[in-house]
């Protein structure tokens, strides 16, 4: 899929108030990048990259993804 086909999907499942179209994406992205980063620091802390942490970024990556497109 291209990303604009992306953009076009995800905006059937953007719901928030549209007077925050740029505020509440952008805070979404930022927490959601944030979660990945954590998962990262705990790679870090365990020395390994588990497998329960590589598909938790996995996860998370999608949910960035998801508000890049909306963004």
């Amino acid at each position: 899929m291209k990303l604009n086909e992306y953009q076009i999907q995800a905006e059937t499942t953007a719901i928030y108030p549209n007077e925050y179209a740029i505020v509440y994406p952008a805070l979404g992205l930022t927490g959601e990048a944030g979660e990945v980063a954590d998962k990262v620091k705990k790679i870090i802390r365990d020395g390994e990259p588990h497998l329960f942490y590589k598909d938790d970024i996995a996860k998370e990556l999608g949910d960035v993804l998801w508000y890049v497109a909306i963004l």
